[in-house]
């Protein structure tokens, strides 16, 4: 097999990015979409030119001619129709939050791989080059041994945004989150040992406004995470090393996305397209699924990234520090 065909889960906005670059790869095709309903299918079909549409997810995940599926749904239905796609022999690109539980995750990673399948959670930064620039300079020690992490992202979600449904898996932590905890993993070249959090949740809803926690890691170095879904736009990110700063800060408009860094004084600016990053992911994707790999950003990273995502949760819930 020289391409992998693709399917895609969800019409939302995010499939105008992560769905259309797949026509941008070399190893990847994009031949089908479902939505919630068969109308949601069928118009996102007709504008994105895809040349199949489905009743609904079901249809999609069982067609034979689909080799993997692209989930961009509600996050408290990922770990569902992950599930399903692998029982159907499909590797399955996940869009972040890989799941709403270290449980959830499990049952996904442990049945791909049973199933022999690929499973990777969908974190386009680590597509896009000021990100990896960022982490080559830390690794090439152009601000020595990294000792404190500070990371930020927020943004005013709208009165309808589905962020705002606790039931549907919304939330500061889960949405923005995920990111500020992915980037402290990434930096720190480990996994942490404790995790301090305070959710600051909407009146009558439970779902998390804000965000603010701490992770410890082993060798020393200290993660400090904030974030908002009801505060000005905001997101980078920020480490303090022993011989020197790197400093992070990400921006966007409808057409361009730019990583700006600072290291020790000296910015350059990283910019491309919207799409892009999203084409890097799924070209790796396939690269990765057609040669059999399915240990490359797969289970061990996936689980590390909940197992913490876990612990600020439940530091919340007991207000206490948790130990992983």
């Amino acid at each position: 097999m020289s391409k992998l065909r693709w399917g895609v889960l969800g019409t939302g906005k995010i499939v105008a990015k992560g769905g259309e670059a797949i026509r941008r790869t070399t190893n990847g095709e994009w031949i089908g979409v479902a939505g919630r309903t068969p109308e949601n299918g069928k118009k996102a079909a007709e504008t994105y030119g895809v040349p199949r549409a489905y009743a609904g997810y079901r249809e999609l995940v069982d067609d034979p001619d689909i080799d993997a599926v692209y989930i961009a749904l509600l996050n408290h239905l990922h770990a569902k129709w992950a599930i399903e796609a692998i029982r159907a022999g499909k590797h399955v690109l996940l869009e972040k939050p890989f799941a709403m539980n270290a449980r959830e995750a499990a049952e996904i990673v442990e049945l791909a791989e049973r199933h022999g399948v690929r499973v990777e959670e969908a974190f386009v930064w680590r597509h896009m080059e000021g990100h990896t620039a960022a982490g080559a300079f830390v690794r090439d020690g152009r601000i020595g041994e990294p000792v404190f992490f500070r990371g930020h992202f927020s943004f005013q979600a709208t009165p309808d945004s589905t962020r705002l449904v606790q039931e549907w898996g919304g939330g500061a932590l889960y949405d923005l989150g995920c990111y500020v905890v992915a980037w402290s993993r990434y930096f720190f070249q480990e996994e942490p040992e404790a995790a301090d959090c305070r959710l600051i949740r909407k009146d009558g809803t439970g779902v998390d406004l804000r965000y603010a926690g701490t992770l410890l890691f082993p060798g020393g170095g200290t993660a400090h995470l904030t974030g908002a879904i009801d505060m000005p736009y905001g997101c980078g990110y920020a480490i303090k090393g022993t011989q020197g700063e790197l400093e992070v800060k990400q921006f966007a408009d409808a057409q361009t996305i730019t990583v700006r860094v600072t290291v020790n004084g000296e910015t350059q600016d990283y910019s491309s397209d919207r799409v892009t990053p999203y084409a890097r992911q799924a070209q790796r994707f396939a690269q990765l699924a057609l040669a059999g790999d399915r240990s490359t950003d797969g289970p061990d990273e996936i689980m590390a990234q909940v197992r913490a995502m876990d612990a600020l949760f439940a530091s919340d819930a007991a207000g206490t520090r948790i130990r992983l």
